[in-house]
């Protein structure tokens, strides 16, 4: 793990880490900085494995030993001396998840006190230079990171790091209804009356489906988990109807959505129809309360359709606030930085400002569901902490596992 950064990126002790997400990926971060001696700050903007809360009782993607680190165990276990370790074969639930393993090891001792909660990060600077002052990488390097949060109870506060980990699962923007992902006429308009919840959510009302008629746009992962809670939750005989609009067939669709889309064509459901468009030119409110929709077809012509709710499903663009950091802002997590410098796609052009999220690291894709992206971001935590710690072969979870004995 040889990099050519224009800068340093060690990082002695004591030192303040700022973490920006307090999910699984978030916690983590912090966990591994506090047994390596740093100070931490997390900034959530609600709470501690909301996400997975509202993943509730569908199971995840991969088993225990894949979500779960021996580091999160020994600190759960150093906090709670009873505490059984789950059968690393076991699937959670996004609830269990949250509830037996994530939720706790906020509230060790390693953490709790560092948790802001309801305090998302508005915006990140430095202390003395400027954004845009055409200074020495290794300059920025030195200089104290300013944090900006806007705390739901404190007000706006500042908080000070010497290096910033941003570990947010999704971005602020969905991708648009339109063609191409572009927005389509009246989205923003109506964006706050679409249905927000999928039948398998924690915070799923049934009366809002029953008896109803949901125009559902998307077919990426999220999308798939709707209709597949459709299908388990709304049999044929019901009166609640679901039109599944999508994309043509072509060679990105994922095997998930495939394999969906061929199970509801061999079955026909008299309640599910799947309609495929270009994307949706326009959307609008009709008086009646109805939405009224205007899809763009292969071959330029339109087709409209009317429903009683609506659902975007549509995927998200991923965006960082440190990207406006540096004012060479095109070498944002770019390949060009990153074939210059050889770096993972974890380091950006900010010094010390790093991107985390569970997905893919250095560009290897995950197997989509809750939880699939874990042990790429794990990893990707490991290599953030040798690197600065300047020292290849750190590697927390080998020691833990080793000291502990367990396989």
């Amino acid at each position: 793990m040889t990099f050519d950064l224009p800068w340093d990126p060690e990082m002695e002790s004591p030192a303040t880490v700022l973490i920006i997400g307090g999910g699984p990926v978030g916690i983590e971060a912090a966990i591994y900085a506090r047994f390596l001696g740093y100070f931490v700050s997390i900034f959530e903007s609600r709470r501690v494995g909301h996400r997975m809360l509202d993943w509730h009782d569908r199971p995840l993607a991969l088993p225990v030993s894949q979500v779960t680190t021996p580091l999160g165990h020994a600190a759960i276990a150093a906090q709670n001396p009873e505490y059984q370790r789950p059968d690393p074969n076991r699937i959670f639930t996004g609830r269990e998840y949250a509830e037996e393993y994530l939720i706790p090891l906020a509230k060790t001792d390693l953490l709790f006190d560092d948790i802001h909660f309801l305090s998302p990060v508005a915006d990140v600077s430095r202390i003395r230079t400027h954004r845009r002052d055409p200074i020495h990488l290794q300059d920025r390097c030195n200089d104290e990171f300013r944090v900006l949060v806007q705390g739901q109870h404190r007000g706006p506060w500042i908080a000070r790091g010497d290096c910033v980990i941003d570990c947010r699962g999704h971005s602020i923007e969905p991708i648009g209804m339109g063609p191409g992902g572009g927005l389509a006429i009246g989205e923003r308009d109506h964006e706050n009356d679409f249905l927000l919840h999928a039948p398998g959510d924690r915070k799923h009302e049934p009366k809002h489906l029953n008896g109803k008629h949901l125009g559902l746009i998307g077919q990426d992962a999220m999308a798939c988990q709707c209709v597949e809670d459709w299908l388990q939750r709304f049999p044929p005989e019901t009166e609640s109807r679901l039109t599944w609009m999508v994309r043509p067939r072509g060679p990105y669709d994922s095997h998930r959505y495939s394999k969906l889309r061929d199970s509801i064509e061999s079955t026909s459901p008299r309640n599910l129809v799947c309609l495929e468009t270009l994307g949706v030119e326009s959307l609008a409110r009709q008086e009646n309360g109805k939405f009224r929709w205007k899809l763009l077809k292969e071959d330029d012509s339109t087709v409209e359709l009317e429903t009683d709710l609506a659902m975007r499903r549509t995927g998200y663009r991923y965006r960082s606030i440190g990207c406006e950091l540096h004012s060479h802002a095109d070498h944002w997590v770019g390949a060009n930085a990153h074939s210059e410098w050889n770096a993972p796609t974890f380091v950006t052009a900010e010094p010390g400002y790093y991107v985390i999220r569970a997905g893919s690291v250095n560009g290897h894709s995950i197997e989509e569901g809750a939880g699939a992206g874990l042990p790429a971001a794990f990893e990707g935590i490991r290599q953030v902490f040798a690197m600065i710690g300047g020292r290849e072969d750190l590697d927390l979870y080998k020691i833990i596992q080793q000291q502990s004995g367990s396989s």
